[in-house]
């Protein structure tokens, strides 16, 4: 089901989740809304989900955000990877080891941005360098997992 600026509902054993997903830009009237619908504290038991191509999304959260994960792509890892210091452009605000890929906190709101199995389709050249391609597979757990 494609969540294009929506959000979803349903539970998993006794867990309520609410995911939401935005489009490329985010910053749409209908994104904001999305965005503004899950900072919503209508029920405290659930668990928060953003979907979002561009990891920048996390920048217009509130603070603290009631999200309690965002994933996103975009970056593609930087498609090349320099030893010691990372990707030398990433096309995005958040830090560099943020767009680099894998599991982070910014501002406390915990993101995975997954490099993705593509390369930029813009001006970037289609190469990959020490920044291999992956496909991710997240498993939530409660904290007491």
């Amino acid at each position: 089901e494609l969540l294009h600026n929506r959000i979803v509902k349903f539970a998993h054993g006794d867990r309520h989740i609410t995911l939401g997903g935005v489009d490329l830009t985010f910053d749409s009237a209908a994104a904001r809304t999305v965005l503004r619908e899950l900072e919503q504290d209508a029920r405290s038991d659930d668990v928060r989900l953003l979907l979002a191509h561009r990891p920048d999304v996390i920048f217009a959260l509130q603070q603290p955000s009631r999200v309690d994960l965002v994933v996103a792509g975009h970056t593609h890892g930087g498609q090349v990877q320099i030893p010691f210091f990372g990707p030398p452009i990433t096309l995005s605000d958040v830090p560099r080891a943020v767009a680099a890929g894998g599991f982070h906190r910014v501002d406390g709101v915990p993101i995975y941005v997954s490099r993705g199995i593509g390369c930029e389709h813009g001006d970037a050249p289609r190469v990959r360098f020490l920044c291999p391609p992956e496909l991710s597979l997240l498993t939530l757990r409660t904290a007491a997992e």
